[in-house]
């Protein structure tokens, strides 16, 4: 066959077409040429000339090599793909909404970044085979809308791909076509392996620093008044996880940069606003190289759990008292109230039947087992039962019993002082015993003191009861001498001042707490915490520690002990305590020097058992019967337990046997104002009552004196309505 020639060979192509440098400088030359045509026409300068062909020049090489090199002709970056990396698409003023809305949210270890949608919920596998064509080809077109995000080099490659195939296909046609076969079956095979085919593959997912790192730092530059010149990089770094531990963000300060209060606090804002979570800056101004450098705020500790059952142990030592479990911080510690320190005494504070009383178990315990002696003072009569009957035990229950028993305990401490003295008669330390006086309803027993002084006992002026207990107070740890309360509230009126109250050293409410017992308990800067009332016994306690970040007290959630089911087996087994104890004698310490003196500076004697106001005989302590034999009637008689042994109970006896009359039986009734109007004692609405109460003081009426406890003063119904005949007798004179 012969050889058909080519019509262009033979034919000198250089001379129809210039090379490519060539046609270049041609253009170069024109454009040069008109320019300078306009220039002599005096458009413009020399020096105008030969900036706009500098720009020219090098607009067009730039644009050759961002063609070449896969980024964009125009503009800044409009993602943050580089070389060999995909990117995300920055905010700027040319993306588009759907640009905008293509921007992946932040991520999850577990999330990556899909090119494919998901299949809906109950789709069978036949028709997920069935669609993956369309999803193939959806999926090809998702890629190629997210051009700006690809590689660039990927992008240099499809742009330079057109030439290559021209050229492949002017020079080698018949190689080039199963090139272009081959190439389009890879690019098949990809897209059916892909996420939305068979998913074998996934794209790279954006890292927190290309998601969230242009945001914060197009607001860090204003705030460290950067130019636009400067990179990203330079300044500002985020880890790629920020999610993982140990992450971290990190910006570099210009040394010029002053950065005041609120400079900072605009950064420390951005960081808040454009990152996920809670972080922690940590400022470092002082060398050569200034950060910021941000960290996760660590997580809080699970703030344990209190049990709603804490069970009571013995410590082995008498000056600490295991009373429950408290919260510290994140951990549950043993709640010991040290009686040697600067807490001898202590006290629990709650409404009625929030639990206080079980409390008051745990020190009669303790104390028994270390060979104290107890006096309890129990106004309402039953409410720490299980104590009685038990050797070392005394309970008082007439508020005669009870002043009286205060009185002796203050004579024996005032004694016990004088007995550890250098000038003490030889042996009589060798006599003293430890003494606990526990007293449950502190404000019951006041008032019912102050009611049985005024109306009982027809006293003039004010009874020094709260005195002994100030005295007893300041002065009862050195003696071995301690006090253990139960009361409403933890008010001054209780325990006769600021300075006798601060001597209760361990506070412990429980139950619901109102904000002003809250304020009284722990002080009024104290913030209220926060605990499960429906738990019995449920409550908050504080010692003399303050709070570790404040200047308050330190409170803490707390559970006491429940140790009432075992009162009566644990102090059935504790020592035998002396005779004369209870027999219901004075202490043996207590010479008649010493109560001498003692009524002298207190006014005791008379209150003792045989004074003026004393109680006919004193508190005894008689054994129990046995197990099986049925308890005496009172008016069978008793008996006086001079061994102490296990299993005892305490009453008050008669001269000629049988129990004491009951001498609190005749105490008047005593109302507040506001129950005396309710009950017709005082004829008027409790306001219209409260006017003239305060008219009849301007007017030189007397109002009755009343007693308190503390919170409300209560009046008895004669001198209510003898102030009322004065008042309206008064009105009839006017």
């Amino acid at each position: 066959m012969t050889d058909v020639a080519a019509p262009w060979e033979g034919v000198d192509l250089s001379s129809y077409a210039l090379p490519g440098g060539g046609t270049l400088l041609a253009a170069l030359a024109l454009t040069a040429y008109a320019m300078q045509g306009k220039s002599k026409a005096g458009s413009r300068s020399n020096e105008e000339l030969n900036a706009a062909i500098e720009r020219t020049v090098g607009g067009f090489f730039r644009g050759i090599g961002r063609y070449v090199a896969g980024r964009d002709l125009v503009g800044e970056p409009r993602s943050t793909a580089t070389w060999w990396r995909s990117g995300v698409l920055v905010n700027d003023a040319g993306a588009s909404v759907e640009d905008v809305a293509a921007i992946p949210g932040p991520r999850t270890p577990t999330s990556p970044v899909s090119l494919s949608k998901p299949a809906p919920a109950g789709r069978p596998p036949a028709g997920r085979w069935l669609l993956m064509p369309l999803r193939v080809v959806a999926s090809m077109g998702r890629a190629l809308a997210a051009w700006t995000r690809w590689p660039h080099a990927a992008r240099s490659l499809v742009r330079l791909a057109p030439l290559a195939v021209a050229w492949g296909l002017w020079r080698h046609p018949e190689q080039t076509g199963p090139v272009l076969i081959g190439a389009g079956a890879v690019v098949l095979l990809v897209a059916f392996t892909g996420p939305g085919g068979l998913a074998w593959w996934a794209p790279r997912r954006a890292t927190d620093d290309e998601l969230l790192g242009p945001a914060v730092w197009a607001a860090a530059r204003q705030v460290l008044r950067l130019d636009e010149e400067s990179t990203r990089r330079k300044w500002l770094r985020l880890d790629p996880d920020l999610s993982a531990e140990g992450a971290r963000i990190v910006l570099r300060l210009p040394l010029e940069w002053m950065g005041g209060k609120d400079a900072m606090g605009a950064l420390q804002h951005i960081i808040d606003t454009r990152i996920p979570g809670e972080w922690v800056a940590q400022w470092e101004r002082s060398g050569a190289s200034q950060y910021v450098q941000w960290t996760r705020k660590p997580k809080s500790a699970e703030k344990p759990v209190l049990p709603e059952y804490v069970e009571w142990k013995s410590t082995g030592n008498r000056y600490e008292v295991f009373v429950g479990q408290a919260i510290e911080g994140d951990r549950i510690v043993d709640v010991m109230v040290h009686t040697q320190s600067a807490t001898p005494h202590w006290g629990v504070g709650g409404d009625t039947g929030s639990g206080k009383s079980t409390v008051l178990y745990i020190p009669i315990v303790h104390g028994r087992q270390h060979g104290e002696l107890i006096d309890i003072l129990d106004t309402k009569q039953n409410s720490l039962i299980e104590a009685e009957g038990h050797s070392g035990v005394r309970v008082h229950k007439t508020v005669r019993e009870c002043i009286s028993a205060f009185a002796e305990f203050m004579v024996s401490m005032m004694a016990a002082e004088g007995a550890m003295g250098k000038d003490a008669a030889p042996g009589a330390r060798a006599q003293l015993i430890p003494r606990l006086l526990v007293i449950d309803e502190l404000p019951t027993l006041i008032k019912m003191a102050y009611v049985w002084w005024r109306y009982g006992l027809k006293g003039k002026g004010t009874p020094p009861f709260l005195e002994w207990f100030s005295i007893i107070l300041l002065q009862g740890r050195s003696s071995d001498h301690r006090i253990v309360v139960g009361t409403q509230q933890f008010a001054n009126t209780f325990f006769g001042g600021t300075m006798e109250r601060s001597q209760i050293g361990t506070k412990i409410v429980v139950g619901l707490q109102d904000r002003i017992s809250w304020g009284v308990a722990f002080g009024q800067s104290t913030p209220v915490i926060q605990y499960d009332t429906t738990v019995k016994g449920r409550g908050a306690f504080a010692d003399k520690r303050q709070a570790p970040d404040a200047e308050h007290l330190y409170v803490r959630e707390f559970q006491p002990a429940y140790i009432t089911p075992h009162v009566a087996q644990l102090l059935a087994a504790c020592p035998s305590a002396p005779g004369w104890f209870d027999a219901g004698e004075m202490a043996p310490w207590i010479t008649e020097e010493v109560l001498k003196e003692a009524d002298l500076v207190a006014a005791v004697r008379s209150f003792l058992p045989g004074g003026a106001y004393g109680p006919t005989a004193p508190t005894t302590v008689t054994p129990a019967p046995a197990a099986g034999v049925p308890a005496p009637s009172p008016s069978s008689g008793h008996v006086t337990g001079q061994g102490g042994a296990p299993g005892v109970t305490a009453h008050a006896t008669a001269p000629g046997g049988g129990p004491a009359p009951a001498e609190d039986d005749a105490l008047p009734p005593t109302y507040s104002l506001a129950e005396a109007c309710a009950a017709g004692i005082v004829p008027w609405k409790h306001a219209t009552a409260r006017q003239y109460k305060k008219r009849s003081e301007e007017r030189g009426i007397s109002f009755p004196e009343g007693v308190t406890d503390g919170r409300t003063t209560s009046y008895s119904e004669e001198e209510l309505k003898d102030w009322v005949t004065r008042w309206q007798a008064s009105n009839k004179r006017g």
